[in-house]
């Protein structure tokens, strides 16, 4: 079950009012469906200020119960309330040549504003594939990441060397679900990225045997 809408066409509050609003209150799946419903939203950014807030119901929402797809041309325009709830996957032009690039080229996706971190994403990445258990917890407690890039990176990373599997992805799910939590449970959420980077790892290493 989706409801999809161009926020270009319909940015204003009283919009999500009459078509998502009531989207949260129906639900048409029998008892052997467990798949969510999607609200895809496109050009997101042209929504006024007042109806981006509102989008917070929505994603109080629990994530089992609906998948939230936000897109949009310019992340600066969302509101900084929604942005830090969200994981952001930034989605470029299909290689049709199928050039080869190296690493942080396909992480960032070219993006030239990395260029300034580059040797910082490098050496995340030399931290995401052979850093100690040991040392999992210095490494999603830097200051200068914040957990959002960190979940993005390892699934980028994940995509990239074919580790993605069902496992994997609940793992993810569970903490975007943390990420999106008003209380944000710090703990919790540093349990899970800890989860979730040596499942990486493992899948990482058995890839090369």
């Amino acid at each position: 079950m989706c409801i999809s809408m161009n926020a270009a066409d319909e940015r204003s509050l009283e919009s999500i009012r009459q078509k998502v609003f009531p989207f949260l209150h129906v639900d048409w799946r029998t008892a052997e469906e467990t798949a969510p419903r999607f609200l895809i939203l496109d050009e997101c950014e042209t929504l006024t200020e007042a109806a981006q807030l509102s989008l917070q119901t929505v994603l109080n929402t629990d994530v089992k119960d609906i998948c939230v797809i936000l897109i949009c041309n310019s992340q600066s325009r969302i509101h900084p309330k929604l942005r830090q709830r969200l994981l952001k996957i930034r989605y470029d032009p299909p290689n049709r040549n199928h050039d080869v690039t190296d690493m942080f080229t396909a992480l960032t996706r070219g993006d030239l504003r990395q260029h300034t971190k580059k040797q910082e994403i490098e050496h995340r990445i030399w931290k995401y594939i052979h850093c100690h258990p040991t040392e999992i917890h210095a490494l999603i407690n830097d200051d200068t990441i914040d957990y959002q890039v960190i979940a993005m990176e390892l699934l980028l990373l994940a995509d990239m060397f074919g580790l993605l599997d069902e496992p994997f992805m609940n793992r993810l799910n569970m903490i975007y679900q943390l990420l999106s939590d008003n209380t944000f449970l710090f703990d919790k959420m540093e349990e899970q990225l800890v989860h979730f980077i040596m499942e990486f790892k493992q899948k990482f290493e058995m890839k090369l045997v």
